[in-house]
């Protein structure tokens, strides 16, 4: 065992492929535990959305794009107004303009993430095609969290095996050397 402790903290590929291990399983995790809230529990508000815009940010780190459409839901008992936001891939860019100057029924959870969208008796965004997508998004992380979990495995054995030649080889060395 303690051969393995050393091999493991002098070798730069166990302690990378440890740490891909750790967040692979991380992934696993978030993706296997966490959902998109219950619909009973979403928020229900009725207004007239006032204004729309399309925000795009850029991840510097990675590189990718998040799009989505920012609402401002004007309320009708005076209360401040409430920024509503809905992915671009779940709804028309045509749909949201209608919206604008109309009533709606919007459900959404704390963080102001649209499920819901209606406008009388048209549902522009149902909770079922909302559910669907945002539970694609959670498997994914599932899966990429099994493949670094399985590399980061897989590098790991590598290591170990490449650290533990090279311990025999010092070893042997060391033996060689000290009878003379």
């Amino acid at each position: 065992m303690q051969e393995l402790i050393h091999i493991a903290r002098n070798s730069w590929i166990v302690m990378l492929a440890a740490l891909a291990v750790v967040v692979g399983l991380g992934m696993v995790v978030y993706g296997s535990v966490w959902g998109p809230p219950a619909r009973s529990s979403l928020q229900v508000v009725e207004g007239t959305i006032g204004e729309a815009s399309r925000v795009t940010r850029r991840s510097r780190r990675s590189g990718t794009t998040t799009s989505y459409y920012e609402m401002t839901l004007r309320t009708r008992s005076g209360a401040p107004d409430i920024k509503l936001r809905v992915p671009a891939i779940e709804i028309a860019e045509s749909d949201v303009r209608s919206l604008i100057g109309r009533q709606v029924r919007a459900e959404f959870d704390s963080e102001q993430d649209v499920y819901v969208l209606s406008s009388g008796s048209r549902e522009v965004l149902t909770y079922a095609s909302s559910l669907e997508r945002r539970n694609l998004n959670l498997r994914q992380y599932h899966v990429d969290g099994m493949a670094l979990t399985g590399a980061g495995t897989l590098a790991m054995a590598v290591g170990l095996l490449l650290g533990y030649r090279k311990r025999r080889r010092e070893m042997d060395g060391g033996a060689a050397a000290a009878p003379q």
